[in-house]
């Protein structure tokens, strides 16, 4: 009414009032002047506004909680009041009589006790006074959309008005179970670098626990979630929007805290789930009798462990490498896993047994959360880090499936990976099927300056997909191939930032890793060095790509270096010039293998002829298909494509010789190859060249 009044407003009451500057622009600048009904009236309106709006507000938010809460599993405790709290005001108040004094206070029943164990909605209670053994406290922890609460032995230790949005944490002395600091840090808001301060300052065997409210993920820096990490969890780097998590761990742990939860929601726009933990927790997590403890466990648990479970258990000692240390004793090993938690033991195993081996460096990436391969890392004290199962948009068949899960599991532990050490150089990339050798990382120590000074050498594998026992003969015996064996890897930080992660194809199309590794590789000219006796054995008789009867055919009768140190041979002739000067010397050198007999024939090659060459057909230097039969009849791997090659040669044994397959079309078949000699051609592929197909 008086704003409209105004609009008629003469023109001398106008100038009177504010001047010669609108009515507006007067308003904005508010300069002194009379107090007009006009100018009160304006701001009652401004301020009813501004309170009817953080009304309307209030109530939304309150509305959408209750609508997200209705759905949440609540448990009638049968009291609405704590009834220690009750008891210890009674008696701050003088309310408790002489028989309510000798009885103590009240003690939840073992049906409630029972009922706050796992994930769980409670109310504003600290649910326990579980009687727990001696050296342990009881610590309850709950995360949920608008609650972080810790108890400590029944007692609040982190009350509502200490709380806030993002990481809440208490600092609790296991000796005198004593909750220390108390801080909350908005991690929406801020990376945790006030955390991060606080954490690495913390005195040895400090419990922390630490839990999440609203939303804790969003500006939470690697640094933050590395020092969680090393504090022992697990899920961390899974942390998303709005999670409920709650973690307790241990200044100085050296293995990985089982006291951590977390739920997600089905999306952006609903809460997850509240999550808690009450459990007696020992003093010290990691100790050698919590550990034999957990392994008498485990074993009563878990099958198929037989000479794991029939000693009594202690995280083995490295073997000491007495030749000093290698070059590989910094670099992170990753061991990309799932739920094959007796494969992984046996990794594991190998791991503990090669000189060289630091324990610190291994974190394990587990798709999906198995408990089993939870339990067995921890047995071996081994960092682990949990992903949620990947799930594949890819529905053409299972196997397309399987390649989108490890696809996606690859790329999300490598991401990790590289940001928890940022400042490597090399990092080994294993999987939970794979045993190493005793001289592993020997090996890969001497390589190492080979692939620093070769730029076009993308990696070195500790696979020989030829390496059976009939066909690799020579442990001293290092090859280049333009064909990237995997299985046991070096990959450089240079390479991942720019080839590997920019090349990495969306999902889900139902593209293997490593076929998509070869098909950048081979784009880019670049190849990976591999020895004649693999490095490592491929124990995995199921998987995504493997069967029992496919183990048997390919995997079984491979070979492993047996001894802790062989000094490679040739490093200098290892470049790719170098390389196809020594391929070209050998061949020269080489004597044929009769080209009139059947490759499969029983008799074909004999013994003691020590350098040999066969030459096959090719219609163009890029053609194998000859090379794949023959390599066929020689009982080596013909699944897909001949692999090991070098510009169309492949270099191996065979009974007790060293063997070359050359391309008649390659630059050394054209070269080298008797023109009185016709290349080999398999009988069941000639009708086929002969048609020109």
């Amino acid at each position: 009414y008086y704003i409209t009044n105004n609009l008629r407003m003469t023109k001398a009451r106008r100038l009177r009032l504010y001047g010669p500057k609108s009515r507006l622009e007067r308003f904005l600048t508010w300069k002194k002047g009379p107090l007009t009904t006009e100018r009160i009236a304006i701001f009652l309106i401004i301020a009813l506004c501004y309170i009817n709006a953080q009304m309307i507000l209030a109530i939304y938010n309150e509305n959408n909680y209750i609508e997200q809460e209705e759905n949440l599993p609540h448990i009638d405790l049968g009291f609405d009041v704590n009834p220690i709290a009750q008891h210890e005001a009674d008696q701050q108040a003088g309310k408790v009589n002489s028989a309510q004094e000798a009885a103590g206070p009240p003690v939840l029943s073992e049906e409630l006790a029972t009922h706050v164990e796992g994930d769980v909605v409670i109310t504003d209670l600290c649910p326990t006074l579980v009687q727990c053994p001696d050296n342990h406290v009881h610590i309850y922890a709950e995360s949920g959309p608008r609650k972080a609460k810790v108890c400590l032995n029944g007692k609040e230790v982190l009350p509502a008005w200490k709380t806030g949005r993002g990481i809440n944490l208490v600092v609790i002395n296991s000796e005198r179970a004593t909750a220390g600091s108390v801080h909350s840090f908005d991690t929406y808001q801020n990376p945790g670098t006030d955390m991060v301060d606080i954490l690495k300052n913390l005195n040895d065997d400090r419990f922390v626990v630490m839990v999440a409210q609203d939303e804790a993920s969003t500006a939470l820096n690697n640094e933050a979630k590395q020092t969680i990490e090393q504090l022992g969890s697990t899920l961390i780097y899974n942390l998303g929007w709005r999670n409920s998590w709650v973690f307790i761990g241990q200044v100085g742990i050296t293995s990985i805290s089982p006291y951590e939860a977390m739920k997600s929601s089905l999306d952006s726009s609903t809460w997850p789930d509240p999550v808690a933990i009450s459990q007696c927790i020992p003093n010290k997590i990691d100790d050698d009798e919590v550990l034999a403890a957990s392994h008498k466990e485990f074993c009563a648990t878990y099958d198929n462990y037989g000479e794991f479970c029939k000693k009594t258990w202690a995280i083995p000692d490295p073997v000491v490498n007495t030749g000093g240390q290698f070059v590989t004793s910094t670099f992170p090993i990753a061991i990309i896993a799932g739920d094959r938690g007796s494969y992984l033991r046996q990794v594991l195993s190998g791991f503990f047994k090669a000189p060289g081996f630091v324990s610190e460096n291994v974190i394990v990436f587990q798709d999906g959360y198995d408990l089993e391969t939870f339990a067995v890392a921890r047995q071996f004290g081994i960092r682990l880090v949990r992903f949620p199962k990947t799930d594949s948009k890819n529905h053409k068949e299972d196997t397309f499936n399987q390649a989108d899960h490890i696809a996606t599991n690859y790329k999300r532990s490598l991401d990790v990976l590289w940001a928890m050490h940022p400042d490597k150089e090399f990092v080994f990339i294993m999987e939970d099927d794979l045993i190493v050798s005793p001289d592993f990382f020997d090996y890969f120590s001497q390589l190492v300056p080979v692939l620093r000074s070769d730029k076009t050498l993308f990696s070195a594998s500790a696979w020989n997909d030829n390496g059976y026992g009939h066909s690799a003969k020579d442990s001293k015996m290092i090859y280049r191939t333009d064909f990237f064996p995997g299985l046991g890897w070096l990959l450089s930080r240079k390479f991942w930032l720019e080839v590997v992660e920019p090349s990495w194809p969306a999902c889900c199309q139902g593209y293997s890793w490593d076929l998509f590794m070869r098909d950048v590789l081979k784009g880019r000219g670049l190849d990976t060095l591999y020895p004649d006796v693999s490095r490592t054995y491929h124990i995995g008789k199921t998987g995504a790509n493997v069967y029992n009867q496919f183990f048997n055919g390919y995997f079984r009768e491979h070979v492993l270096a047996k001894d802790s140190h062989y000094q490679l041979q040739g490093l200098d002739k290892l470049g790719p010039k170098t390389y196809s000067e020594l391929l070209s010397d050998l061949i020269s050198r080489a004597k044929p293998v009769d080209h009139t007999e059947n490759p499969c024939d029983q008799h074909f090659i004999t013994e003691g002829e020590d350098l040999l060459v066969l030459y096959y057909y090719q219609r163009d230097s890029r053609e194998t298909k000859q090379a794949l039969a023959i390599a066929g009849c020689l009982n080596l791997w013909n699944v897909d494509k001949v692999r090991g090659m070098f510009n169309g040669v492949l270099r191996t044994h065979f009974r007790g010789n060293r063997l070359l397959i050359v391309g008649s079309m390659t630059k050394y078949g054209k070269q080298f190859m008797p023109k009185e000699i016709p290349p080999i051609r398999i009988a069941k592929y000639k009708d086929e060249i002969d048609n020109g197909l």
